[in-house]
């Protein structure tokens, strides 16, 4: 029993790690109905580390690799804040997912002309979580912690424009489009110091399952955060214990695990539907 805590406790705490703030970051994204941006920035993080890789010569999780990657995410956190001012007869949703196409679409060419591309592309979608490294989970804490920080001092804007976030993006100004696009940048430096960890497809799975899971059982904030970490945490838990005794990918352990428990939820109760924003 000693040894398999021993074993486990580095990618659990990895885990915790991310999700504490992405389950947070979740809410706002669920909305603002953007469902896709998470695995949109994950797609472009995901690019940048891999043209680093390729072109640049660098290590996935390098210094270099990192801030090629946060430049990616930058730049695409740019565009998703203004282009919803310029381009008004198309929904924001479906430019995000134009987006993550084309990311992913770039990804495998790029992936095409590395060797052991094919494993590459496994790591890229779910990452090596088991591997986690105590350098890995010292170094995304310090980060998140500096992210959680400034959400925490900007909290009520941030929640005021996810909470009315239609009717404020019909008149939206020049500062909606700041708050956007530092909400998009927050977001965009999880996702790549996460991906390297967790892999596109999980941390798609920790920003949007948990969140709306809460859903389904609260509407204040304070709870549906404390759902979201609670619900995590459990099918975390339990996908780290199924990989290690079943000798299964530890990413897709713990992304089934999530949507069981989903799953579970929207068949056994809870409100009849998750709550839409007004458009006005």
């Amino acid at each position: 029993m000693t040894d398999i805590l021993i074993f486990l406790v580095p990618p659990f705490l990895a885990c915790a790690v991310i999700l504490i703030l992405l389950g947070y970051l979740g809410i706002h994204v669920i909305k603002r109905e953007i469902i896709f941006i998470d695995i949109a920035l994950a797609q472009i993080a995901a690019v940048g580390a891999t043209a680093a890789h390729l072109f640049l010569g660098v290590e996935n999780g390098t210094g270099v690799a990192y801030g090629v990657s946060f430049a990616f995410t930058v730049v695409a956190a740019l565009f998703f804040a203004q282009i919803d001012k310029r381009i008004t007869r198309i929904s924001h949703e479906a430019i995000i997912g134009v987006t993550y196409a084309i990311a992913a679409a770039m990804a495998l060419f790029i992936l095409a002309m590395a060797a052991g591309g094919d494993i590459h592309m496994e790591h890229m979608l779910t990452g090596s979580i088991l591997w986690a490294t105590w350098a890995d989970i010292l170094l995304c804490s310090g980060l998140f912690a500096a992210v959680g920080l400034f959400h925490l001092l900007f909290r009520r804007r941030f929640i005021d424009i996810s909470d009315n976030y239609q009717r404020i993006h019909e008149h939206a100004t020049g500062k909606t489009a700041l708050w956007d696009f530092l909400f998009y940048v927050s977001l965009g430096l999880v996702i790549t110091f996460s991906v390297k960890i967790a892999g596109v497809l999980v941390i798609f799975s920790f920003l949007i399952i948990p969140s709306v899971f809460s859903a389904l059982f609260a509407d204040s904030w304070k709870t549906r955060i404390l759902i979201a970490w609670g619900m995590g945490l459990a099918a975390v838990i339990c996908g780290l214990l199924f990989s290690y005794y079943c000798d299964f990918s530890t990413g897709p352990s713990v992304i089934m695990f999530l949507g069981l428990f989903l799953l579970i939820a929207a068949l056994a109760g809870g409100r009849k539907q998750i709550p839409r924003q007004e458009n006005g």
